[in-house]
């Protein structure tokens, strides 16, 4: 599925997410101005991405004058830099949005948006549900959550599952019941993704066209292997002890981004999951996959075949995830000096390391963008 082929005179969509779908890869391909559609330039007012947006939502619906006012002024400032814009269409890419109620971004849309630009559209994409609970185990371990960092990937299944994480149908039926057609829904499963990237992917079915290029290849976020996992681990193990989260997550980002500049290992051990734990899953999960099927992919099985399909590929035993089992005790021993060392560092207090980080990789995006 894909948007009908036209366009108004401006046309302005969110991108909202989901976590973990290649978001960084299609923020980076227009950050860097790297796609070129022929019916058009795409106006991109982000450094890198807007997911600021999503804490001004909840703020606009909340009940803190203060914080809603700030929200108001964020809303208007972007809408102008929409409405400004020659461009025939307008990208704000936000995964955050993802915790956002579709009807919060719906009164903001008709706000402060609806006259910035002509029609409106939201587009998402999901990752089938085992393979939403692995990626979400590394990415909050490389941001420091501090129940994943010192758990496993049965405890993060658990306390999803309790909290009502991961079914699909309740959340992305509210996007579709607020935005209509205006909303579209594309599967993170790479034979599903056009020539097989979420970024052609996403060029070809939110500008309905096939008719574009794109100058380099930015395929970010790449899984990390497990040695690196562990190595990372131990690093947050010392971290999560500050309370600053935004502190903890910039770290992680900062670290993943040094690993993929350097060569990948020689060989590369995935995170999987274990037998037991994969049938868990598809227990749990399998009517969200099969509505989720029928509701938004014509009834064609792509959810629960990759249900079946973690089942059929999991490890016989759960994997550890102990850094001990992974790395010798001589590099654990130094892993820890040096967090330590980090760690103290990073408590300075004339310091806001997590502007700094972020503003580094602005610099590099910027760079790129100029090479």
């Amino acid at each position: 599925m894909s948007f009908p082929a036209g366009q108004s005179r401006k046309t302005l969509i969110f991108h909202i997410g989901d976590h973990k779908t290649g978001s960084t890869s299609i923020q980076l391909a227009f950050a860097q101005n790297q796609v070129r559609l022929a019916n058009g330039p795409v106006a991109y007012p982000a450094q890198i991405s807007n997911n600021f947006l999503a804490q001004h939502c909840k703020a606009y619906a909340g009940d803190r004058p203060k914080a809603k006012a700030e929200a108001i002024e964020t809303f208007r400032l972007k809408a102008r830099q929409v409405a400004n814009s020659d461009a025939p269409f307008c990208l704000i890419s936000a995964e955050s949005l993802e915790g956002v109620p579709a009807a919060v971004l719906k009164d903001v849309t008709r706000e402060f948006f609806s006259d910035s630009a002509d029609e409106i559209r939201v587009v998402a994409y999901v990752r089938p549900h085992a393979a939403r609970l692995l990626s979400s185990f590394t990415e909050r371990t490389k941001t420091g959550a501090p129940r994943v960092v010192s758990g496993d990937l049965q405890g993060l299944f658990e306390r999803s599952r309790e909290a009502g994480e991961f079914f699909y149908l309740p959340r992305f039926s509210a996007w579709r019941e607020a935005f209509g057609d205006r909303f579209l829904l594309r599967p993170m499963i790479r034979p599903e993704l056009y020539r097989g990237s979420v970024v052609d992917d996403f060029v070809r079915h939110t500008f309905a066209t096939e008719d574009f290029s794109i100058t380099a290849s930015n395929q970010a976020n790449e899984s990390l292997d497990m040695v690196d996992l562990m190595r990372l681990k131990v690093l947050q193990a010392r971290i999560q002890q500050s309370a600053d989260r935004d502190l903890r997550r910039t770290v992680g980002w900062e670290f993943a981004r040094i690993l993929g500049t350097l060569p990948p290992p020689e060989t590369k051990t995935k995170l999987r999951l274990h037998r037991s734990l994969a049938e868990d899953i598809r227990e749990t999960y399998l009517e969200d996959a099969r509505a989720m099927d029928r509701e938004f992919f014509d009834g064609r099985p792509l959810l629960e075949t990759e249900l079946n399909q973690a089942v059929e590929s999991a490890a016989a035993e759960a994997q550890s995830t102990d850094p001990a089992d992974y790395l010798s005790a001589s590099e654990i021993r130094s892993l820890t000096i040096l967090s330590e060392f980090i760690f103290e560092m990073l408590k300075a207090p004339k310091v806001k390391w997590s502007s700094f980080l972020h503003n580094k990789r602005v610099l590099d995006v910027k760079k790129a963008k100029l090479s």
